[in-house]
């Protein structure tokens, strides 16, 4: 004889049974966050590489009823407070007046418990994450166009200072996640996923052409696509900043073969990079 359904008392009992394990395992989770603290010491707590291998495992396994954004929509709310954990840390981005979308996109990355700190320029954000610590910037993807763009400021940090670390969202095609693009910036070295990209910025001869930049990434074996082209106004000189497919690490001599292969180059650097955002498909994904 056949159990029949179960009763609305029954998957009640059974759904507060399972709240109390994940509250368990979460608590479980935050002791062993601090313990990593204690043994990480000055080092850095954020790992971005560290994190998108672990929403891509969880995108990888996951099935069933709950959509995968609500599943990494909280994998994102623990990651946040495992890292407040390990020492606080705040979010520096554009004054909510100049730019609401990237509160938004900033709160869905970094938790809701994570402060939000405006300024009132790209320059002043970039400026905080070069000097060190453990604060992240939040600030608009470069356009191909730029007048007064920020990027440039990351070409001439010098031992270490601010890197790109993530594009965001990085959760696409998600109903209601429909953010537009940013960079997340902090003080951290870009680490392979083993899918990737890493932004490469020079600074550049008025003379010199994008199809002469990207004529030498291909001799290095790089594949790479001009994101943002910019004048320098202190010169008649212009920045070039470029999307590599894959990672490329900043000592890389592949880009100290490309700066001098061509006099016209004045600069060159691996800026930071990120991790390729998951994309969602399907109902539950």
């Amino acid at each position: 004889m056949t159990d029949g359904p179960k009763s609305l008392e029954d998957l009640r009992a059974e759904i507060d049974s399972l709240d109390e394990a994940m509250h368990d395992l979460l608590m479980r989770r935050a002791a062993i966050s601090r313990q990593m603290s204690r043994a990480k010491g000055a080092m850095t707590s954020m790992r971005p590489a560290r994190e998108m291998e672990i929403l891509r495992h969880l995108a990888a396994r996951h099935e069933g009823e709950m959509p995968l954004a609500g599943v990494v929509r909280i994998w994102r709310e623990i990651m946040a407070a495992s890292l407040a954990l390990q020492g606080d840390f705040k979010v520096y981005l554009l004054g909510e007046d100049n730019s609401r979308s990237l509160w938004d996109v900033a709160r869905f990355h970094f938790g809701s418990g994570t402060p939000l700190v405006p300024l009132a320029s790209p320059a002043h954000v970039v400026r905080e994450i070069d000097g060190g610590g453990k604060d992240v910037g939040v600030l608009p993807e470069p356009r191909i166009e730029e007048n007064e763009p920020w990027w440039p400021h990351l070409l001439f940090a010098q031992g270490g200072g601010a890197r790109v670390i993530a594009r965001l969202p990085f959760l696409l095609n998600a109903p209601g996640y429909d953010f537009p693009p940013a960079l997340a910036l902090a003080n951290v070295t870009q680490r392979p996923t083993g899918d990737d990209a890493t932004l490469i910025a020079m600074l550049t001869e008025p003379d010199f052409s994008r199809a002469k930049a990207t004529a030498l990434f291909e001799a290095q074996s790089i594949e790479a696509r001009v994101l943002s082209i910019a004048p320098d106004t202190a010169s008649d000189r212009r920045y070039m900043l470029f999307e590599s497919d894959g990672f490329v690490a900043e000592d890389d001599a592949r880009l100290a073969a490309i700066l001098g292969d061509d006099e016209d180059i004045l600069q060159l650097k691996a800026i930071g990079g990120y991790a390729r955002p998951i994309s969602c498909g399907g109902a539950n994904r």
